[in-house]
């Protein structure tokens, strides 16, 4: 117990040393506390992005894309039966359709203008300044909450502003229409309109933020293939897969159940290629990690190793006096535990304050050349981000892929939060004792070899 005494006391026998070393040992430790923290968050992100992003499938007509294009529609039997293929857990299908202004008494609120007119005019390009009014788009879904609202060419983040959505499983003549459309037509809830010569019944209103996902209808799907004469035709369909690693199995089985009649894609590429950086940052934090506490190990061995070169003569005149080697070197050992200790808690201190900070600027620095995919990302959810009564907004995974579907993944994965757990912790107490006993296992050695008579003759 003297020993131990001895060595706490000596810790701090140079001050100037001291806190040179306790200040040190406190930089490594918290460079050690910040990288494993920084591991941890990229670990959880890249498991929750992994698990509810990229893991959707596009599934459209051969040679048709966004309204646009030719093609032979799908089969509603074609798409129920991508239900039996291993790891696909939804498929939610639509049927796109245009209303003429002879098939509706609706008014677009969108004109042609150059691009409408230099893509057929009443396509599906709105916007310019000619009088010449672009068709309505009328999407039928078998998944009002997650419906695919503008297509390719919308954009936006649709909300339900008022109003309910119809059941996935409706027939009824309702819909749910876009907020510049609703303003154009004086709709609101319970207002009705025309279509293919029957009174359709507005459910609800929402707001994409986009002029051109605005200006739509969103109709049950059975609803819009009844009326469009359009029986069993589907146009497109999103396949959610349980996890992004199937994705790619998931793929091979649509493509050999469908063949050539349908083009079938997916965002896993996209998906992984943002992932990349975060990988990137999981290396080098445990590159960092590691190496942080090997440095505070060394660090500390030499400061020992230079105070029992110093001591050479305290020591020898300790065995002198009957001192065995065991006693000695417990001294030496509870002084390198103090400075470990000490710098353990200022380390972890620090540690907290600069791991967000770190993590921050890593995945900055990483994904920095990494570009968000062009227009959006067509995911699991997301067809109305909230808001209404009789409608709830998905959640969990759902959720997450909707919010990423139209702005990419780029800003999702650098929203990374730190946090100290209990692992954090139990790291930061084991690698204080990892550092002492590397810093205390050559000393204690050293010490074992000082003979007091050759010690006491050189001085």
């Amino acid at each position: 117990m003297n020993a131990l005494r001895r060595g706490v006391r000596n810790a701090f026998r140079n001050a100037t040393r001291s806190v040179g070393v306790i200040v040190i040992l406190a930089v490594a430790i918290a460079l050690s506390i910040s990288m494993l923290a920084a591991r941890d968050a990229v670990n959880n992100k890249i498991s929750s992005v992994r698990s509810s992003t990229g893991n959707t499938i596009t599934v459209s007509p051969a040679g048709f894309f966004g309204g646009q294009g030719g093609g032979t529609a799908l089969t509603t039997t074609q798409i129920t039966v991508l239900l039996n293929i291993a790891n696909v857990t939804a498929v939610q299908a639509q049927l796109s359709e245009r209303l003429s202004s002879t098939q509706t008494n609706l008014t677009s609120p969108t004109t042609a203008g150059s691009l409408g007119q230099q893509f057929g005019g009443g396509g599906g390009f709105g916007g310019g300044s000619t009088t010449a009014a672009v068709a309505i788009r009328v999407i039928g879904t078998n998944s009002p909450g997650n419906s695919l609202v503008g297509g390719a060419n919308g954009g936006g983040t649709e909300k339900l502003t008022s109003g309910t959505a119809f059941s996935p499983t409706s027939s009824s003549d309702v819909a749910v229409v876009g907020t510049t459309l609703a303003t154009k037509n004086n709709l609101k809830v319970g207002s009705t309109f025309t279509a293919w010569g029957k009174t359709i019944t507005v459910v609800g209103i929402y707001d994409a933020g986009s002029t051109f996902a605005d200006a739509e209808v969103l109709m049950p799907l059975a609803t819009v293939q009844k009326l469009a004469a359009a029986t069993n035709e589907i146009t497109g369909a999103s396949v959610v897969v349980n996890n992004v690693n199937n994705v790619s199995g998931a793929v091979t089985a649509i493509t050999k159940k469908l063949g050539t009649a349908a083009d079938v894609t997916s965002t896993q590429a996209t998906v992984q290629a943002q992932l990349a950086p975060l990988n990137t940052v999981k290396t080098i934090s445990t590159y960092t990690l590691f190496g942080a506490v090997v440095a505070a190990g060394l660090i500390l061995l030499l400061s020992m190793l230079m105070i029992v070169r110093e001591r050479r003569r305290e020591i020898g005149v300790l065995k002198a006096l009957g001192a065995t080697n065991r006693s000695v070197v417990s001294q030496f050992v509870a002084e390198s535990t103090t400075f470990t200790v000490l710098g353990a808690i200022v380390g972890f201190v620090i540690g907290l304050l600069v791991s967000s900070p770190i993590t921050s600027a890593l995945v900055s620095a990483e994904g920095g050349s990494s570009s968000a995919p062009g227009g959006f990302v067509r995911g699991a959810a997301g067809g109305f981000g909230g808001g209404g009564s009789g409608f709830t907004p998905p959640t969990g995974a759902a959720a997450a892929a909707g919010r990423l579907r139209f702005g990419g993944i780029s800003n999702t994965i650098t929203q990374l939060h730190t946090t100290a757990s209990w692992s954090t912790l139990v790291f930061a107490l084991v690698a204080a004792i990892v550092i002492a006993g590397l810093g205390s296992t050559v000393a204690a050695a050293t010490i074992t070899r000082i003979r007091p008579a050759e010690v006491l003759r050189s001085e």
